[in-house]
């Protein structure tokens, strides 16, 4: 039975969050280099919602970021932000405008939704900044770079995987190997170790630089029912007093898993294809912000080409990413993701449905997974 979709969530927004989506959308799309339909239209709109105007291009060196200048005057929302910034992700935001090809931030972002909703994606920024479209931007565009730049997700640890790490384990330089053994054998063990007692205390320290919702997400646990306010009592291995059976173990890489990812011709055109439906999604979703006469029409488009997007990344994905544990074990099967065992009377999982907006999140996902 499918659990229900929690607030905030693509499928259950009010209208004022719907709004902040759609604001969240513009300005995105224009850090992107994607502007929106120059009609009456979308002038009304952005004058309805206080969405804020972006900077002629004359002009975009010496005051990039001012797609937060707002229609009303010439005070930079990003002026009273700076001095709130508690995590420096604003002078980031800043630096990466300046100094960053828009096209390279739209194609990170679009590597980041992989087969997830649009939609969802932003939607957890929002959540994670309170519903402030200034500073939803600002951290989505710092997780981008940081993606990008810092630890390359998805053409380094993606792209590689742990086939990389067998590889490099046997490798002649001292160093690269000694990290490839190490990635391997914690792997292999299972198990992450902290050092140390007095763990809550430690916590109580760190939690006052992190943003509260992210804090607010971290329990510590000290028995089994402490454990079961959290997970299910059938969700918790009987090495820590639980029901379940598992036993860790971890599945070794195996030559010609990642055969595919070789395959450069069916790449691009998956790649080609994926771009096309990327490109349709950003027109769709301007006239779905502009139009709202058809605004239910548009969003069922919208709802088709996220289905497309998911869809098509499930079929990219042994192209681009290397095979894992979890590919192995059978945890992700094709586009399905099974994290717990089905009884065997149960059926078979099956392939999840289309993704409606403003209905129910697809199955591989569960309602109260944390952000």
């Amino acid at each position: 039975m499918m659990s229900p979709t929690l607030p905030g969530r693509p499928g259950n927004l009010t209208a004022e969050q719907e709004a902040r989506l759609q604001e969240l959308w513009t300005v995105t799309l224009r850090v992107f280099g994607v502007q929106a339909p120059d009609r009456p239209e979308d002038v009304e709109h952005q004058q309805q919602s206080g969405s804020l105007t972006a900077t002629p291009d004359k002009k975009a060196k010496k005051k990039k970021n001012s797609i937060f200048r707002r229609h009303n005057g010439d005070n930079d929302e990003g002026a009273s932000a700076d001095q709130e910034d508690k995590y420096g992700q604003g002078k980031d935001f800043q630096q990466v405008l300046a100094t960053v090809d828009p096209e390279k931030l739209r194609n990170a972002f679009w590597s980041m939704v992989k087969h997830d909703h649009p939609d969802g994606l932003l939607l957890r920024f929002l959540r994670a900044r309170k519903w402030d479209v200034h500073n939803a931007l600002v951290m989505l565009i710092a997780t981008m770079n940081w993606r990008m730049k810092e630890q390359r997700v998805d053409d380094d640890i993606m792209k590689n995987g742990e086939g990389q790490a067998a590889a490099n384990s046997s490798s002649s330089n001292a160093a690269v190997k000694r990290e490839a053994e190490d990635f391997l054998a914690q792997l292999r063990l299972g198990k992450s170790f902290l050092h140390g007692t007095d763990r809550e205390g430690v916590w109580n320290i760190i939690k006052g630089w992190l943003d509260p919702v992210v804090a607010s997400k971290v329990h510590f646990t000290k028995n089994l029912d402490e454990l079961e306010r959290f997970v299910e009592k059938s969700h918790i291995i009987k090495e820590l007093g639980g029901d379940d059976p598992y036993e860790y173990q971890y599945v070794e890489f195996t030559a010609g898993e990642n055969e595919k990812m070789s395959d450069e011709s069916t790449r691009e055109q998956l790649v080609e294809e994926r771009a096309r439906t990327v490109k349709e999604y950003e027109k769709i979703t301007q006239e779905w912000i502009a139009d709202s006469q058809n605004r239910a029409t548009l969003q069922q488009r919208r709802n088709d080409l996220a289905e497309r997007l998911r869809s098509g990344y499930w079929q990219l994905d042994p192209y681009v990413r290397a095979r894992s544990l979890y590919d192995r074990v059978g945890l992700i099967q094709g586009g399905v993701i099974q994290h717990y065992a089905e009884s065997e009377t149960s059926n078979a999982p099956k392939a999840p449905a289309a993704v409606p907006q403003n209905g129910p999140l697809p199955t591989e996902h569960r309602a109260d997974d944390v952000d």
